[in-house]
């Protein structure tokens, strides 16, 4: 095999725990016809000193003076590419030895593959693999679609499950462009989209890299404002999903889903395109907000509003009726209804016990009503009663001898 150049591009920001086992996974690559392009993004420990270690041609540093993101610095690295092939590397993952060897071999045996991927292992800070107790997670990252025009679908509907284990051809990256520096936590998935809408992709299933999951991942971590741009992000992504996307390639793939099946025309698929925005999240409309602001586009385009008016029956009467619907949904939605469920939960028990309170008061009530008339009917027959009448006198000596004992007492 005619060993082309693969330019591996690494950014790196504080990961000196992590980053010498990740470059000293390059180094004992199979295949050894690289360049590694080491962004080191303002790091404040000792990361620097650790790359500067390293007495190797191929190994070629960038030092930033302050930090400035993954996306400018991957763009950065991306501007120094020399080979014929590009991988990517975090400063905190593995490649197992083969890794771009086999990837390699793949692109070149098949004329068509212009991107490759592989499976992973999960390990955690220690390197120990975590695979059984994020099996979930695995099964995610190593799951497949069917076909490129399932990806496409995942993608718009879903979302991503692919990690970054690709080698692509050069010259994609003059055809989609860099990373868009509007994306913090959805960079990498944002670029797959504009490769999909240009290649298919190409998969070895064999688990050929390691990554790392760690508690202190800086974009990726459980926090409300991480998980609110992440949404952000995503609902943007969205809006400009059928950008670049050539008419053949969104009918062969969304064709079944249309609400017209017969549409041919770019204005009656641009229609379609709107529609399918509104349900752009799981196939749901709970988030149809994309979709309306389409219509609006739509509904004041000469050319497509006849259209839309046409096949579709769509009119601004009926973008006003939809536009008094619920036009999303958050996380923060769904927490709340699910506070207001427990809330109406608890209620409902809390007037279940109350009601069996006041059945057991009631149920006491009665039997001292019950108690009460039984004493009075005894009082009644001891009253009438002989031995009753007979110390009647003797009752009002004991009653008066009381009152003045108790008369004497408060003197």
């Amino acid at each position: 095999m005619n060993e082309k150049l693969v330019s591996i591009v690494m950014v790196n920001y504080n990961q000196e725990r992590f980053i010498k086992e990740a470059i000293d996974s390059v180094i004992a690559q199979t295949y050894q016809n690289w360049e590694l392009i080491i962004v080191d993004d303002g790091s404040t420990d000792q990361s620097v000193d650790i790359i500067k270690n390293y007495d190797d041609d191929r190994i070629k540093p960038i030092y930033l003076e302050e930090n400035s993101h993954i996306c400018i610095a991957t763009n950065v690295g991306f501007s120094h590419v020399t080979g014929e092939y590009i991988a990517r590397l975090d400063s905190d993952d593995v490649w197992e030895k083969e890794k771009l060897y086999k990837q390699v071999a793949l692109l070149e045996e098949k004329p068509n593959a212009r991107v490759c991927f592989t499976q992973v292992n999960l390990i955690d800070e220690n390197g120990q693999n975590i695979n059984e107790k994020e099996s979930e997670l695995l099964n995610l990252y190593n799951s497949r679609q069917k076909d490129r025009k399932d990806w496409i679908r995942f993608f718009f509907f879903i979302g991503n499950s692919l990690l970054q284990t690709l080698v692509f051809d050069r010259r994609l990256l003059e055809e989609v462009g860099n990373f868009n520096l509007a994306y913090c936590q959805s960079h990498d998935f944002e670029f797959l989209i504009r490769l999909i809408k240009k290649t298919d992709f190409y998969f070895i299933e064999e688990k050929l890299a390691k990554y790392r999951r760690t508690q202190t991942q800086q974009n990726s971590a459980l926090t409300e404002q991480n998980n609110r741009r992440f949404f952000n992000e995503y609902m943007d992504i969205r809006a400009h999903f059928f950008e670049g996307m050539s008419d053949e390639l969104f009918k062969n793939t969304f064709q079944d889903l249309f609400v017209n099946q017969a549409a041919e025309t770019h204005e009656e698929l641009v229609c379609e395109q709107a529609f399918l925005l509104s349900k752009c999240i799981g196939y749901s409309m709970e988030n149809p907000i994309l979709g309306m602001q389409k219509l609006a586009q739509l509904l004041n385009d000469g050319k497509i509003y006849p259209v839309l008016k046409e096949k579709y029956g769509y009119t601004s009467k009926k973008y006003y009726q939809d536009n008094t619907q619920k036009q999303f949904y958050t996380k923060k939605d769904e927490y709340m209804l699910d506070e207001l469920r427990e809330e109406n939960k608890r209620l409902k028990q809390e007037n279940e016990n109350q009601k069996n309170h006041v059945e057991v008061l009631i149920d006491l009530k009665e039997h001292q009503q019950m108690y009460i008339g039984e004493l009075e009917r005894e009082l009644a027959v001891m009253k009438n009663s002989r031995s009753w009448k007979v110390t009647r006198p003797f009752r009002k000596v004991v009653r008066r001898v009381k009152n003045n004992s108790r008369k004497d007492l408060e003197k």
